[in-house]
């Protein structure tokens, strides 16, 4: 349960709670509603309009400026699929309406044959070119498929990607390798990068509702979507690069996103809201913002395990430390 759930507004009016349901501003209350909720088909549109303010603790991004062993680049032939490995410990989720660890899984995109259409969620009823999609699943089971089993296993954050005039340094390092993954079922090493090169952070502002992942194997999973009000942006030459990728049947792969679905009477819940509410997505930052990475305690501990790329990241206190031992060696 939360220890500091802000008060309902006025205006607001809390759903009627069946007779089993934890307490109205506690995570329980979120997890509760799967249960229901977890089946109704995605995507779906999401807005301010309509949604349900809930306050939650600041998400924590742990170790995601901490450079990768390596970044695999593939072209499944329905989406382009981005996975890394760590030598040591991976990036992970907690606080917001995590009540466990979510460690990162892989990248998925979503687009379309123009820059009308694309992203499989729309947000204030919009379309935008494409979306990105990142899925995280719950340490204790081990591996995405397991996770997959549980009603809380699997998160998965959707970043709208909006039609910029410059490309967005973000996603090039990315597009860059498209050309080596033309054909279907190809792959290509990239970068490496950290995770922060990639994903806008937040720890605030954002929207989670329940919903099932239909795999093309006819398997249904209740999955929480996140879909943060901070998005990408994409030139119309990034997007070209997109369309070229080919399908199974080498043609170009022009369209994989999902049609939208009715929301029906599910829950979509507003999460931790702070900034301007006169649009649903925030706008596209002029400057880059700075990481909010935190170091997990495990690299603070072993600050060896960090690669040669994470020098700066190394605990100060660790540093002191050692000069300190040293003096004393003198003496």
């Amino acid at each position: 349960m939360l220890k500091h759930a802000a008060p309902v507004e006025e205006e607001e009016q809390v759903p009627e709670e069946k007779d089993n349901a934890p307490p109205f501003g506690s995570l329980e209350w979120i997890y509760y509603w799967s249960e229901f909720e977890g089946s109704l088909p995605t995507p779906i549109d999401v807005s301010i309009t309509g949604s349900l303010k809930y306050w939650c603790p600041d998400l924590e991004w742990y170790n995601f400026d901490v450079y990768p062993h390596k970044v695999k680049l593939t072209n499944t032939g329905y989406t382009v699929l981005l996975g890394a490995k760590w030598r040591a410990e991976r990036p992970y989720l907690l606080g917001g309406p995590f009540s466990e660890k979510h460690v990162f899984s892989q990248v998925h995109f979503h687009w379309g044959s123009n820059m009308m259409e694309g992203s499989e969620h729309r947000v204030d009823k919009r379309i935008h070119p494409a979306e990105m999609q990142v899925t995280f699943f719950k340490s204790e089971y081990m591996t995405q498929e397991e996770a997959l089993r549980h009603r809380d296993g699997v998160v998965i954050v959707c970043y709208l990607i909006k039609y910029g005039v410059n490309p967005d340094e973000r996603l090039q390092w990315v597009v860059e390798g498209f050309a080596r993954i033309q054909e279907s079922q190809t792959s290509t090493r990239i970068g490496p990068y950290p995770m922060s090169h990639l994903f806008p952070m937040f720890f605030e502002d954002y929207f989670l509702y329940w919903g099932s992942l239909n795999t093309v194997k006819g398997e249904n999973y209740t999955v929480r979507w996140l879909v943060p009000r901070a998005t990408l942006c994409a030139s119309f030459e990034q997007m070209k690069e997109f369309r070229k990728l080919w399908n199974p049947w080498d043609e170009p792969n022009l369209r994989n996103f999902r049609p939208l679905q009715e929301r029906q009477d599910r829950h979509v819940f507003f999460i931790s809201p702070h900034w301007s509410q006169y649009n649903s997505l925030l706008p596209i930052p002029r400057v880059p913002e700075p990481s909010i990475a935190i170091l997990s305690p495990a690299y603070k501990e072993r600050p060896w395990l960090l690669p040669p790329q994470n020098a700066d990241l190394i605990p100060q206190e660790n540093e002191n430390e050692e000069d300190e031992n040293e003096n004393n060696k003198i003496i």
